[in-house]
């Protein structure tokens, strides 16, 4: 018995006039093929987005597609970068150069509060990160995405060293453990509260001081101290205040 083997018409793009681009405007074709794959990136999900689609959404040919982006996972990695720069941006600005270092427990926790802030106010760059596996893997120096990751880490473990330093905070672990299981702890609660949306969960505010309290609380030195001396005599109103605010 022969088989046939059935012919299938080749496919064919029709770009319309008004996708094409003005002369000298292409640069802003790949910000445009960016947002077509952001939107459904986080419709569908990665692995149910194809280039066809993105490219249909935008208006233009698979073909015109690629001349911008090889494949889908650049387009990931290019929006999993421009999230990681919106975190340094939040972070620089709580942490300029020359910052003040007399209370790094204290900035410590600013530091912490603005990462957490910055992610429950833009939940759809965070689900972008967490899709992108590559930002998963140990940040190494030269691509700009995991060097932007390492950057944070790196600034939480200089802080803890000076907190440590400056007899504030104790750790039993190394610098790098430390800055990453901070950097697990404030991330956890943004992946939930995304997860679970049914949840009964508090005020954003709230939450984040509390998850600071905890943080901080078992590795504080000066509380470890005071335990060590004793019940110490009731605290007034203004103390409770400022030892929460650290």
């Amino acid at each position: 018995m022969t088989s046939q083997v059935e012919k299938v018409a080749p496919r064919t793009y029709v770009v319309s006039l008004e996708n094409r681009k003005r002369r000298g405007a292409g640069c802003e074709r790949p910000a445009e093929i960016l947002k077509a794959a952001r939107e459904l990136f986080l419709e569908h999900g990665v692995e149910n987005v194809t280039t066809r689609q993105i490219a249909a959404r935008v208006g233009i040919s698979q073909t015109a597609l690629y001349m911008y982006f090889g494949a889908k996972e650049q387009m990931l990695d290019s929006l999993a970068k421009e999230a990681w720069r919106g975190v340094a941006k939040a972070l620089e600005a709580v942490d300029p150069a020359g910052a003040d270092r007399s209370r790094p427990t204290a900035h410590l926790r600013t530091i912490l509060a603005a990462f957490m802030r910055h992610w429950l106010e833009r939940p759809d760059d965070f689900r972008i990160v967490v899709m992108r596996r590559g930002l998963r893997n140990t940040p190494t120096p030269g691509d700009d995405g995991p060097s932007l990751c390492n950057g944070v880490l790196r600034r939480l473990a200089d802080w803890a060293k000076l907190a440590a330093d400056a007899g504030e905070l104790q750790f039993d672990c190394s610098l790098d453990t430390v800055a990453l299981t901070m950097w697990a702890a404030a991330s956890g609660p943004v992946a939930l509260r995304l997860a679970y949306p049914e949840l009964p969960w508090p005020p954003e505010d709230e939450q984040i001081d509390a998850i600071l309290q905890m943080i901080f609380r078992g590795c504080d030195r000066r509380s470890e101290q005071a335990r060590q001396d004793g019940p110490a005599a009731p605290a007034t109103a203004k103390e409770k205040t400022s030892a929460v605010s650290l």
